[in-house]
């Protein structure tokens, strides 16, 4: 379908741009880091090698996210930046009910609900962390970076269950129509003894 090209093509571009906007970011704070380690002493002291390990690759993956979302919004949003004109559905007005909208919205833009808790959840982890006055810095790093993997995983686990309900039963259509499911849930029957050739839905066993 015209829908499912576009996300595709959407996906691509954003993975292509965050692929390389992260790697960039981790080549260069880890080259600020291994300069740092080198130059000053109360760094190399205060901070431990996992605390160090931990800057280019949290950068890395933080900008793979931020990068990720800024451009799939930006194709979205504006298409003829990106070549993707054709697929633009001009002029649709929709009677959706928000709530229903917005599960279609994170169903096509999961990544929008990853990053959008996962952030305000490493910031306050951190936070809370620097109010811990009998721990190193490095230690403060170290119990944030695994508090923050920990909630990452749990939002990634949610979202999965998410889409994955969503996959089995389609995406909210407009009212008075059906829902839509993936055309592999679909199975061609032949009666060869009519000469009819009919559709039937495994999952509704129609």
């Amino acid at each position: 379908r015209k829908r499912d090209i576009r996300k595709d093509r959407v996906k691509s571009l954003a993975m292509g741009e965050a692929i390389k906007y992260s790697v960039g970011a981790t080549a260069a704070i880890g080259a600020a880091t291994v300069l740092a380690a080198l130059k000053n002493k109360n760094f190399s002291r205060f901070a431990s090698i996992s605390a160090k390990m931990s800057f280019p690759v949290m950068a890395g993956l933080g900008t793979f996210a931020y990068k990720y979302e800024m451009v799939q919004y930006n194709a979205l949003t504006y298409p003829e930046r990106w070549g993707l004109e054709e697929y633009v559905e001009k002029g649709k007005i929709t009677n959706i009910p928000i709530h229903h909208r917005t599960m279609n919205f994170l169903y096509d833009n999961p990544f929008y609900f990853i990053s959008g808790v996962s952030f305000p959840l490493l910031g306050y982890i951190f936070k809370e962390q620097l109010k811990l006055k009998h721990l190193t810095i490095s230690q403060k790093i170290m119990h944030t970076r695994v508090l923050a993997q920990g909630g990452v995983l749990v939002i990634l686990l949610l979202t999965m269950s998410f889409t994955g309900y969503m996959d089995k039963h389609g995406r909210f259509p407009e009212p008075g129509q059906e829902r839509l499911v993936n055309a592999a849930d679909k199975e061609e029957v032949v009666d060869f003894g009519v000469g009819n050739t009919t559709s039937r839905d495994r999952k509704r066993g129609l």
